[in-house]
């Protein structure tokens, strides 16, 4: 059986949330709860949003503590099985070669357009600020592409505020309404690119066929 006919077989989620890990001892509090949360409400509206879709579950978090326990046979079938990548975008992240290589292994996949309206250039790749990254340096997969920005709000501050603070932000600040706004328009774009784009399945056998994508290359 090819690799993707393995794929095709098993629950692809629609969305996969790429984050950075707490160090084990650190992986509680508000980060870890406000993290929960953000995933529990995305996957309820991408949810209600598609329906029920045969063999596809709305999203996939990693919940795993361990550094070695990262690079699971559900991980990497989860990522090479998704539709859509979501990055969320902090200090952290930036650091992070796990993530960088999450990234790598959804980049490799090929994007076909569902109908003649959809763009040719969709990455199906939708960063959202989840922290402020203080003015990083971004790394050039990051700069290439536009990240998540909620429109038509009710209040034009909630984007704002959003771009400035980013999702933990809006947590940790209680903006509940402007929390829930820029929830509801992420899962509008992830159910819209879905409906217009096939992801391909690719599943590396090893996390060595990896590469980071956050180690840039010179200019």
């Amino acid at each position: 059986m090819s690799t993707a006919d393995a794929a095709s077989q098993t629950r692809a989620p629609l969305f996969f949330l790429s984050h950075s890990r707490a160090p084990v001892g650190r992986a509680t509090g508000k980060p870890a709860e406000y993290l929960s949360r953000f995933f529990e409400d995305l996957t309820v509206h991408v949810s209600e949003l598609v329906g029920p879709v045969t063999g596809v579950d709305a999203g996939f978090l990693d919940s795993t503590i361990a550094g070695g326990e990262r690079w699971s046979p559900e991980l990497l079938e989860a990522a090479g099985t998704c539709q859509v990548f979501v990055p969320l975008l902090s200090s952290a992240l930036l650091s992070s070669e796990w993530c960088g290589r999450e990234w790598d292994l959804f980049s490799r996949r090929r994007i076909l357009p569902r109908h003649g309206a959809a763009s040719a250039h969709e990455t199906a790749i939708v960063p959202v600020t989840w922290s402020p990254t203080n003015g990083a340096a971004l790394p050039r997969v990051l700069r290439d592409i536009q990240r998540f920005s909620p429109t038509a709000m009710p209040d034009p501050d909630i984007a704002v505020h959003y771009q400035r603070d980013g999702v933990y932000g809006l947590l940790t600040m209680q903006w509940e309404s402007a929390y829930r706004a820029v929830v509801w328009r992420l899962a509008q774009r992830i159910v819209a690119i879905h409906r217009s784009y096939l992801v391909e399945p690719w599943v590396p056998a090893s996390v060595d066929e990896l590469c980071n994508r956050f180690a840039e290359e010179p200019e």
